[in-house]
C-alpha cells in the first residue's frame, strides 16, 4: 500500500450510469452449484478485519455450515495474487473483471464476494501485523518487519505515525461498510432464490446482488491506492448499502405477508376482511377495489359476510374476460349472481392502456391496479392454489374458507355460468363416462329451443367457403322436404374471425332466412371452441386420450375442424344422449346426396341421427384420406406420441412445431392485446407451402403452439 504513489484520475464509470459494466459482469455468472460455507468464511474474515480474535461483527446466521470451505487456500491466493498485482498499478475495473472472469465465473454472487473479502483481508492482515510488528515508537523495532517493510517500500508510512492513524481510520471505515455490504448480500441471495420465480420483476433483483457483487470486489481492489478518492468510493458504498437494505426489507416484508396469508387460511374466522386487507392493501390511501366500468371506489369491508368469487388471472386474457361478461350479464338478468366477483390481475410487466381496457369490460369488482398484488400474495397463489398462467376462480366464504378452486375451463367446458351448486370431483364426469359428445353438453347453453315444441335436430356448420355453404344449405333444404323432420341452421364463426371477414356470409344467411349465426362480438362462437378446448386439454392432463375416449374422440374431430376455410357441419339433438354426427364439408355432401339410399320414410329424428352417423363412418372407412391436423392450446402438457392418433383414421400423428408470430402490430399500435399474426407451417417453410396452409387453415391466429397432423394416412387403415 503506497499512499505516497500520485493516484490517477477518478474513473468515470464511477460517476456514470454503469448498465454497460452489469452487463457484462452478469455474462461472467456461470455458477455449477459447488457449495461454499460462505458464513464460516465470513466470520473468519470479520474478526481479521475487526483486529479482534472474540469478535463476530455482526455475522449473520448461515444455512450452510460444511466446515472449513474448500476455497479457504487455492482461491482465496489466486484473488489475493490478483489484487496485489492492482497494487502495482493496473486497471481496477479490468482487474475486477478477470476475478470474476476466469478465478469466479462458478460461483455463487455471495461466494465470489466473500472470497474476495477473504482475500482482502489476508492482504490487510499482512499489513496491521506488519505495522504492530515494525511500530516505530519502538526504538528497537522487529529487523524483520523493518526490512519487510523496506522491500514493500512502506518504510515511509511505517515512520509517519499521523499519516497511518489517518490511513488506518479511513480504510475502517471503508472495511465496515463493505462488511455491511457482504452482510446484507449473504442474507439477500438466501431469501432472494425462492422469490426469483415470483417477484414482480426477478431480473431487476438478480441485476441489484449482480451489481452490488462487482462494485465491491472493485472497491476492496482499490482500496490500497485511492487513498485520495476514498470519499468516492465511500459514496459509492453506501449507495450499494441502501440498495440491498431496500431489497433485503422488501423480503423480509413479502416474507411476512405470504407466512401471514398461511396462518390466516389455517384459522377459521367470523368474516373474511382480515385475509382480503391483507391480499389487497390500500392504495395511497385508496381503497384497494374498484367497480371495472364504472371506477366506482370499493372498501374491503362491502365484501364483509359475502362469498366472494376471486378471479385470478394474468393480463392475457381479453376473449376470456369479453365471453365472461356476457355470462355475468346473463346471470345477473336472471337472478342468479350469488356471488361477489373480484378480478385479480397478476402480471410482471403492466401496460396501462391495455389493463385499462380490460376493467372497463368488467361489471364486477377489480382490483385497482396490479402493483397492489404484492409477492408475497403472489407467490401463495402459486404454491397453494396452483396459479400459474391459467385463469382460476376461487371461491372465498364469508369465514375465510377456501375450497373447492376451479379453472376458467370448467366454466367453458360444462356449460355452468358460476360455481353455485358445483361439486368438486364431477367437473370432467362426462370424459370419465365416456359416452361419447352430446349436443346438450356443447351448446345447451349457447343455443336454446322452444320446449313446447318437438326438439328439431340442430345443425352447426362452419367455413369460410362460400360456394360450400350455399351447396350445403340448399342441401339441408331439399333434406328438409324429403324427411319433413324439423331442422336448425346455426352458423359458427371462428373464434378469433373479425366480423368483417365473414359479412358476405351472414348477409347470405340472413338474406335466404337460413337459420342463426354466431358472430363474434356475441362470444358464443369463441365459447364454443373454447368449451371444445378446455374438455380436450383438460382430458390430456388427466391422462384421457382420443386413442380410447370417445368423447375425447369427438371433441378432438371437432376441434380439427377449427380454423378449416372448407366447410364442416355437425348434427345432433337438444335433450337426447344420441351422438353427434359431425365430418367435413366434402363428405357430408356426400353423403346427404345419396339420402336416397339410406333414408326411411317411417324413421323419424333418432333414425337420421343414427343412420347418418353410419354413413360418415362408412364414407371415411371407404376413403380414409380426409385426415384432419389439431392445434392444441399451449398450456397443455407434453403428450406421449403414441398416444396421439388421427381421429378419423386412427394413425398416429406426427407433431410439428414450427410457428411463426409477428408481434410488430402490438408494439408499434399500442394495441397491447391485439392478436398476433400466426402460421403453423405443417410441411416446410418454403411460401408456397404456406400460402396453401393458410387457406386450408386460417384459425391459426389464436395464440395455440402445438400443432399435431397424422403421419402418412393415405395408407391402409388401422382400426
Amino acid at each position: 500500500m503506497t499512499p505516497d504513489q500520485p493516484s490517477a484520475p477518478t474513473p468515470n464509470y464511477l460517476h456514470s450510469d454503469d448498465d454497460a459494466i452489469i452487463k457484462k459482469v452478469l455474462e461472467t455468472h456461470k455458477p455449477d452449484h459447488r457449495k461454499v460455507d460462505v458464513y464460516h468464511l465470513f466470520s473468519i474474515v470479520a474478526k481479521i478485519l475487526a483486529h479482534d480474535e472474540g469478535s463476530s461483527a455482526d455475522v449473520p446466521n448461515g444455512t450452510y455450515g460444511f466446515g472449513m470451505p474448500e476455497v479457504a487456500a487455492d482461491i482465496i491466493n489466486k484473488v489475493s495474487c490478483e489484487m496485489a498485482c492492482k497494487c502495482s498499478g493496473k486497471d481496477a475495473n479490468r482487474v475486477t473483471m478477470v476475478l470474476l472472469e476466469t478465478v469466479l465465473p462458478n460461483y455463487s454472487w455471495d461466494a465470489k464476494l466473500v472470497i474476495t473479502v477473504a482475500s482482502f483481508a489476508v492482504i490487510y492482515g499482512e499489513f496491521y501485523l506488519l505495522t504492530q510488528f515494525y511500530n516505530a515508537s519502538n526504538p528497537n523495532p522487529n529487523p524483520v518487519a523493518k526490512n519487510i517493510a523496506l522491500l514493500k517500500q512502506l518504510q515511509g508510512i511505517m515512520e509517519d505515525a499521523s499519516l497511518l492513524q489517518h490511513l488506518f481510520g479511513a480504510i475502517t471505515e471503508l472495511i465496515k461498510a463493505i462488511m455491511t455490504v457482504t452482510k446484507y448480500l449473504l442474507q439477500l441471495n438466501d431469501l432472494s432464490s425462492e422469490y426469483f420465480a415470483i417477484y414482480k420483476s426477478p431480473l431487476s433483483t438478480a441485476t441489484d446482488i449482480a451489481r452490488s457483487a462487482y462494485w465491491a470486489v472493485f472497491v476492496l481492489i482499490t482500496i490500497g491506492t485511492m487513498t485520495k478518492e476514498l470519499s468516492v468510493l465511500a459514496s459509492k458504498v453506501s449507495s450499494i448499502q441502501i440498495l440491498l437494505q431496500n431489497q433485503l426489507d422488501t423480503l423480509i416484508q413479502e416474507i411476512e405477508i405470504y407466512n401471514s396469508l398461511i396462518k390466516l387460511f389455517n384459522t377459521v374466522h367470523q368474516d373474511n376482511t382480515a385475509i382480503l386487507q391483507v391480499m389487497f392493501p390500500m392504495d395511497g390511501g385508496k381503497p384497494p377495489l374498484v367497480i371495472g366500468n364504472s371506477y366506482t371506489e370499493v372498501k374491503i369491508d362491502a365484501l364483509q359476510g359475502k362469498n366472494v368469487l376471486l378471479l385470478i388471472s394474468s393480463l392475457d386474457c381479453l376473449d376470456e374476460i369479453k365471453a365472461l361478461a356476457k355470462l355475468y350479464d346473463q346471470l345477473e338478468k336472471n337472478g342468479k349472481i350469488q356471488y361477489k366477483l373480484v378480478w385479480v390481475p397478476v402480471a410482471d410487466q403492466i401496460y396501462e392502456q391495455h389493463f385499462s381496457s380490460l376493467k372497463s369490460l368488467m361489471p364486477w369488482y377489480c382490483v385497482r391496479h396490479p402493483s397492489i398484488i404484492r409477492p408475497g400474495v403472489i407467490r401463495y397463489f402459486r404454491e397453494f392454489w396452483n396459479f400459474t398462467k391459467q385463469t382460476i376462480l376461487v371461491p372465498l366464504y364469508p369465514n375465510g374458507q377456501v375450497q373447492p378452486i376451479y379453472t376458467l375451463d370448467f366454466v367453458w367446458a360444462s356449460g355452468i355460468c358460476s360455481v353455485i351448486g358445483l361439486h368438486p370431483d364431477g367437473n370432467w364426469k362426462f370424459l370419465c363416462e365416456d359416452h361419447g359428445l352430446s349436443l346438450d353438453l356443447l351448446i345447451h347453453d349457447l343455443y336454446t329451443v322452444d320446449l313446447t315444441m318437438p326438439s328439431p335436430i340442430i345443425c352447426l356448420y362452419g367455413g369460410e367457403d362460400i360456394k360450400w355453404i350455399e351447396e350445403f344449405t340448399t342441401a339441408i333444404n331439399r333434406i328438409k322436404d324429403v324427411t319433413k323432420l324439423s331442422m336448425d341452421l346455426v352458423y359458427v364463426s371462428q373464434s378469433k374471425a373479425i366480423n368483417q371477414t365473414n359479412k358476405a356470409i351472414f348477409d347470405f344467411i340472413t338474406g335466404r332466412k337460413l337459420g342463426v349465426y354466431w358472430n363474434v362480438e356475441e362470444t358464443y362462437s369463441w365459447r364454443f371452441w373454447a368449451r371444445l378446448e378446455s374438455i380436450f386439454s383438460s382430458g390430456l392432463r388427466k391422462g384421457i386420450y382420443p386413442k380410447v375416449n370417445n368423447t375425447m374422440k369427438d371433441v378432438g374431430t371437432l376441434l380439427s375442424f377449427s380454423g378449416s376455410y372448407s366447410g364442416w357441419a355437425a348434427f345432433g339433438q337438444l335433450g337426447t344422449s344420441h351422438k353427434m354426427a359431425k365430418a367435413t364439408g366434402e363428405v357430408v355432401l356426400q353423403v346427404l346426396s345419396n339420402i336416397s339410399s339410406w333414408w326411411d320414410a317411417a324413421g323419424g329424428s333418432e333414425f337420421f341421427l343414427l343412420e347418418l352417423n353410419q354413413q360418415i363412418q362408412k364414407q371415411l372407412i371407404d376413403k380414409p384420406n380426409h385426415c384432419c391436423h389439431i392445434v392444441l392450446p399451449a398450456n397443455v402438457a407434453e403428450i406421449a406420441d403414441e398416444m396421439m392418433t388421427c381421429t378419423i383414421c386412427d394413425r398416429k400423428m406426427g407433431k410439428y412445431l414450427m410457428t411463426y408470430r409477428c408481434w410488430l402490430g402490438q408494439k408499434t399500435t399500442g394495441d397491447h392485446h391485439q392478436e398476433p399474426l400466426v402460421l403453423e407451417s405443417l410441411v416446410d417453410s418454403q411460401r408456397n407451402a404456406l400460402d396453401e396452409i393458410e387457406n386450408l387453415g386460417r384459425a391459426h391466429d389464436t395464440l395455440l403452439q402445438k400443432t399435431i397432423v397424422p403421419g402418412d394416412c393415405s395408407g391402409p387403415n388401422v382400426r
